[in-house]
């Protein structure tokens, strides 16, 4: 019997930058289905620009609608825009990012799916230039991650932390610009999330 992956993200799973293949996901999905032949089909839900509130929103219309057996879920980036020298984010306080993380796991537990979190990438401060409007910074994504991590933990979530091993990781070479990993990038990350969900033997 085909089982079916699903993905919610931003640009990153959408695959943004990756030249060569449709990103992270795309690649993934060759590498299992190399493994696992006829086995799996997928379906990537990310969108560009996407944030935790939006993922929440159309995770309502677009996952139940489907039958998913695993989802996976990378999400976040967005929440932490701030403007250049600004000490406040834009659009999310932690309170609000905390609630939107809820419903979207209280959505997506209405299914029978497995899930998986992925927790952010980190950040390369040094490819903004001063000009920057719109930033990101490290220190926010590891807040963010540990807050990501609690609620997996809470609500015995699988948690697929990459960030810590990407902070031994050259990622000037692996970045396209400060928050968007090239085709290298995006090739680590499909071999890393493989390696977990094979760990975990979630396929």
């Amino acid at each position: 019997m085909t089982r079916n992956i699903g993905i919610i993200g931003d640009s990153i799973a959408h695959g943004y930058f990756d030249e060569e293949e449709s990103g992270w996901v795309s690649r993934l999905a060759k590498l299992i289905l190399k493994d696992h032949r006829g086995e799996y089909v997928f379906n990537n839900l990310s969108q560009a620009g996407d944030n935790i509130a939006d993922a929440a929103n159309r995770a309502i219309f677009e996952v139940l609608s489907r039958h998913f057996d695993l989802i996976i879920v990378n999400i976040g980036i967005n929440d932490i825009r701030r403007r250049q020298n600004s000490n406040l984010t834009l659009d999310f306080s932690e309170g609000a990012r905390i609630m939107y993380w809820q419903k979207l796991l209280d959505i997506l537990s209405l299914t029978r799916a497995t899930i998986v979190v992925a927790d952010l990438l980190p950040i390369v401060e040094g490819k903004y230039s001063i000009e920057a409007n719109l930033i990101r910074r490290t220190s926010d994504v590891v807040r963010y991650n540990e807050i990501i991590s609690e609620i997996c933990k809470e609500r015995h979530i699988h948690l697929f932390a990459q960030s810590e091993k990407w902070q031994t990781r050259n990622t000037k070479e692996l970045y396209q610009d400060a928050t968007h990993p090239n085709a290298k990038g995006h090739q680590l990350i499909a071999e890393d999330m493989y390696a977990y969900l094979t760990e975990q033997k979630l396929l």
